[in-house]
Protein backbone atom coordinates (compact mmCIF):
# COMPACT_ATOMS: atom_id res chain seq x y z
CA UNK A 1 0.00 0.00 0.00
CA UNK A 2 1.41 3.20 -0.89
CA UNK A 3 1.83 5.92 1.59
CA UNK A 4 -0.61 8.77 2.41
CA UNK A 5 0.43 11.80 -0.35
CA UNK A 6 2.48 14.19 2.31
CA UNK A 7 0.63 17.64 1.03
CA UNK A 8 -2.69 18.67 0.96
CA UNK A 9 -2.07 21.72 -1.07
CA UNK A 10 0.19 22.16 -3.87
CA UNK A 11 0.40 26.10 -5.72
CA UNK A 12 1.58 26.98 -8.99
CA UNK A 13 3.09 30.04 -10.72
CA UNK A 14 1.68 31.12 -13.74
CA UNK A 15 3.92 31.94 -16.27
CA UNK A 16 7.09 30.08 -16.90
CA UNK A 17 5.65 27.30 -14.60
CA UNK A 18 2.34 25.98 -15.97
CA UNK A 19 2.50 27.79 -19.30
CA UNK A 20 5.18 29.21 -22.17
CA UNK A 21 3.84 32.24 -22.58
CA UNK A 22 6.94 34.30 -23.82
CA UNK A 23 4.77 34.76 -26.88
CA UNK A 24 2.10 36.32 -26.00
CA UNK A 25 3.84 38.57 -23.49
CA UNK A 26 6.62 39.58 -26.58
CA UNK A 27 3.57 40.50 -28.94
CA UNK A 28 2.23 42.50 -26.11
CA UNK A 29 5.21 44.17 -25.35
CA UNK A 30 6.14 44.59 -28.96
CA UNK A 31 3.13 46.67 -29.65
CA UNK A 32 3.22 48.91 -27.07
CA UNK A 33 6.69 49.47 -27.69
CA UNK A 34 5.97 50.02 -31.13
CA UNK A 35 3.51 53.03 -30.76
CA UNK A 36 6.75 55.00 -29.83
CA UNK A 37 9.04 53.68 -32.60
CA UNK A 38 11.17 51.46 -30.03
CA UNK A 39 12.76 48.91 -31.34
CA UNK A 40 10.88 44.85 -30.22
CA UNK A 41 12.19 42.69 -27.70
CA UNK A 42 12.98 39.06 -28.97
CA UNK A 43 10.46 36.48 -26.85
CA UNK A 44 13.54 34.50 -25.64
CA UNK A 45 14.75 38.23 -23.68
CA UNK A 46 11.47 38.74 -22.67
CA UNK A 47 11.53 35.65 -21.06
CA UNK A 48 14.04 37.79 -18.40
CA UNK A 49 11.61 39.97 -17.41
CA UNK A 50 8.75 38.10 -16.87
CA UNK A 51 8.17 37.53 -12.49
CA UNK A 52 6.58 40.98 -11.41
CA UNK A 53 3.66 41.84 -13.30
CA UNK A 54 3.30 43.92 -16.35
CA UNK A 55 4.31 46.84 -15.48
CA UNK A 56 7.46 45.69 -14.11
CA UNK A 57 8.24 43.66 -17.36
CA UNK A 58 7.67 46.91 -19.47
CA UNK A 59 9.65 49.25 -17.55
CA UNK A 60 12.39 46.80 -17.70
CA UNK A 61 11.96 46.47 -21.60
CA UNK A 62 12.01 50.34 -21.71
CA UNK A 63 15.16 51.24 -19.48
CA UNK A 64 16.45 48.25 -22.65
CA UNK A 65 15.67 50.63 -25.63
CA UNK A 66 16.94 53.88 -24.38
CA UNK A 67 15.71 56.90 -22.12
CA UNK A 68 11.89 57.06 -20.89
CA UNK A 69 10.13 58.67 -18.22
CA UNK A 70 7.19 57.59 -16.01
CA UNK A 71 4.42 59.86 -18.78
CA UNK A 72 5.78 57.00 -21.25
CA UNK A 73 5.56 54.08 -18.80
CA UNK A 74 2.22 54.92 -17.95
CA UNK A 75 1.00 55.83 -21.18
CA UNK A 76 2.12 52.71 -23.24
CA UNK A 77 1.13 49.85 -19.82
CA UNK A 78 -2.86 50.33 -20.75
CA UNK A 79 -1.69 49.67 -24.71
CA UNK A 80 -0.13 46.69 -23.58
CA UNK A 81 -2.44 45.17 -21.09
CA UNK A 82 -5.27 45.52 -24.01
CA UNK A 83 -3.13 43.98 -26.70
CA UNK A 84 -2.18 40.91 -24.03
CA UNK A 85 -5.76 40.80 -22.96
CA UNK A 86 -7.38 40.66 -26.36
CA UNK A 87 -4.92 37.61 -27.30
CA UNK A 88 -4.91 35.42 -24.44
CA UNK A 89 -4.45 32.04 -24.90
CA UNK A 90 -3.55 31.79 -28.44
CA UNK A 91 0.01 31.20 -28.44
CA UNK A 92 0.41 29.90 -24.73
CA UNK A 93 1.62 26.07 -24.52
CA UNK A 94 1.44 24.20 -21.18
CA UNK A 95 4.71 22.74 -20.65
CA UNK A 96 5.08 19.19 -21.24
CA UNK A 97 4.05 16.46 -18.68
CA UNK A 98 1.71 19.49 -16.44
CA UNK A 99 -1.81 17.48 -17.23
CA UNK A 100 -0.55 14.33 -16.60
CA UNK A 101 1.05 16.14 -13.01
CA UNK A 102 -2.15 17.51 -12.03
CA UNK A 103 -4.37 14.27 -12.65
CA UNK A 104 -1.94 12.64 -10.34
CA UNK A 105 -2.19 15.30 -7.39
CA UNK A 106 -6.02 15.55 -8.23
CA UNK A 107 -6.28 11.63 -7.67
CA UNK A 108 -4.81 11.58 -4.21
CA UNK A 109 -7.13 14.45 -3.50
CA UNK A 110 -4.24 17.38 -3.66
CA UNK A 111 -5.83 20.91 -4.15
CA UNK A 112 -4.91 22.88 -6.56
CA UNK A 113 -4.20 26.90 -6.85
CA UNK A 114 -2.75 29.53 -8.95
CA UNK A 115 -0.55 32.26 -7.26
CA UNK A 116 0.86 34.36 -10.16
CA UNK A 117 2.06 38.29 -10.01
CA UNK A 118 0.21 38.76 -13.36
CA UNK A 119 -3.27 40.42 -12.73
CA UNK A 120 -5.91 38.03 -11.30
CA UNK A 121 -8.43 38.93 -14.13
CA UNK A 122 -6.02 38.07 -16.70
CA UNK A 123 -4.73 35.24 -15.05
CA UNK A 124 -8.42 33.54 -14.98
CA UNK A 125 -8.99 34.44 -18.10
CA UNK A 126 -5.56 32.51 -19.45
CA UNK A 127 -6.16 29.91 -17.54
CA UNK A 128 -10.27 29.38 -18.90
CA UNK A 129 -8.65 30.14 -22.35
CA UNK A 130 -6.14 27.09 -22.58
CA UNK A 131 -8.85 25.03 -20.43
CA UNK A 132 -7.07 24.47 -17.37
CA UNK A 133 -9.09 27.08 -14.77
CA UNK A 134 -11.25 24.19 -13.75
CA UNK A 135 -8.25 22.59 -12.16
CA UNK A 136 -7.54 24.81 -9.73
CA UNK A 137 -9.64 25.78 -6.40
CA UNK A 138 -8.58 29.01 -6.36
CA UNK A 139 -6.64 31.74 -8.25
CA UNK A 140 -4.10 34.65 -6.72
CA UNK A 141 -2.97 37.28 -9.07
CA UNK A 142 -0.57 39.99 -8.55
CA UNK A 143 -3.20 42.20 -7.19
CA UNK A 144 -5.33 40.22 -5.41
CA UNK A 145 -3.78 41.18 -2.22
CA UNK A 146 -3.12 45.01 -2.99
CA UNK A 147 -0.52 47.42 -3.56
CA UNK A 148 3.11 45.84 -1.87
CA UNK A 149 1.82 42.31 -1.08
CA UNK A 150 2.19 39.87 -4.10
CA UNK A 151 5.37 37.46 -4.22
CA UNK A 152 7.95 37.51 -2.88
CA UNK A 153 5.91 38.17 -0.03
CA UNK A 154 4.45 35.26 1.60
CA UNK A 155 1.04 37.24 1.88
CA UNK A 156 -0.27 35.28 -1.38
CA UNK A 157 0.71 31.96 -0.09
CA UNK A 158 -0.98 32.38 3.23
CA UNK A 159 -4.05 33.38 1.25
CA UNK A 160 -3.61 30.16 -1.00
CA UNK A 161 -3.75 27.69 2.42
CA UNK A 162 -6.91 29.75 3.92
CA UNK A 163 -8.56 29.52 0.19
CA UNK A 164 -7.77 25.90 0.29
CA UNK A 165 -9.08 25.08 3.35
CA UNK A 166 -5.51 24.62 5.07
CA UNK A 167 -3.31 22.09 5.56
CA UNK A 168 0.57 21.26 4.42
CA UNK A 169 1.51 22.84 1.38
CA UNK A 170 4.19 23.30 -0.67
CA UNK A 171 4.77 25.45 -3.99
CA UNK A 172 5.90 25.25 -7.67
CA UNK A 173 8.03 27.87 -9.25
CA UNK A 174 10.93 29.01 -11.84
CA UNK A 175 11.32 32.41 -10.08
CA UNK A 176 13.35 33.76 -7.20
CA UNK A 177 10.23 35.51 -6.03
CA UNK A 178 8.77 32.43 -5.96
CA UNK A 179 11.11 30.44 -3.83
CA UNK A 180 11.52 33.26 -1.53
CA UNK A 181 7.42 33.71 -1.07
CA UNK A 182 7.26 29.95 0.02
CA UNK A 183 10.41 30.34 2.38
CA UNK A 184 8.63 33.26 3.93
CA UNK A 185 5.61 31.22 4.03
CA UNK A 186 7.50 28.53 5.84
CA UNK A 187 6.42 25.71 3.18
CA UNK A 188 8.54 23.62 0.56
CA UNK A 189 9.38 25.22 -2.93
CA UNK A 190 10.45 22.83 -6.08
CA UNK A 191 11.70 24.95 -9.07
CA UNK A 192 11.28 23.89 -12.41
CA UNK A 193 14.33 23.98 -14.81
CA UNK A 194 12.68 24.63 -17.74
CA UNK A 195 10.87 28.22 -16.95
CA UNK A 196 12.07 31.73 -16.92
CA UNK A 197 14.79 31.43 -15.40
CA UNK A 198 16.79 34.67 -14.53
CA UNK A 199 19.67 32.61 -12.94
CA UNK A 200 20.80 29.17 -12.38
CA UNK A 201 17.68 27.21 -11.43
CA UNK A 202 20.57 25.67 -8.58
CA UNK A 203 21.17 29.26 -7.40
CA UNK A 204 17.30 29.65 -5.98
CA UNK A 205 17.34 27.82 -3.07
CA UNK A 206 14.64 25.88 -3.77
CA UNK A 207 13.71 22.69 -1.71
CA UNK A 208 14.01 20.44 -4.52
CA UNK A 209 14.54 20.98 -8.87
CA UNK A 210 12.82 19.43 -11.15
CA UNK A 211 13.31 19.23 -15.35
CA UNK A 212 10.02 17.98 -16.39
CA UNK A 213 6.87 17.52 -14.82
CA UNK A 214 6.71 13.81 -14.65
CA UNK A 215 8.88 14.55 -11.97
CA UNK A 216 6.90 16.11 -9.70
CA UNK A 217 4.94 14.05 -7.74
CA UNK A 218 8.05 11.75 -6.75
CA UNK A 219 9.97 15.20 -5.67
CA UNK A 220 6.64 16.20 -3.87
CA UNK A 221 6.96 12.88 -1.81
CA UNK A 222 10.64 13.09 -1.23
CA UNK A 223 10.41 16.17 0.00
CA UNK A 224 8.31 14.94 2.93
Amino acid sequence: MSPPFPFHIIGFDLDGTLVDSSLELAAALNHALAQNGREPIAAASVKQLVGMGAKHMLKMALEQSGPFNPEELNQLLPILIDHYDSHLGTQCPVFPGLEAALDRLSAQGVRLAVVTNKYEHLAVKLLDAIGLLARFETVIGGDTMGPGRSKPKPDPIYEMITRCGGGTAAFVGDSIHDVRAAQAAGIPSVAVRFGFLHQPVEELGASAIIDHFDDLVPTLHNLA
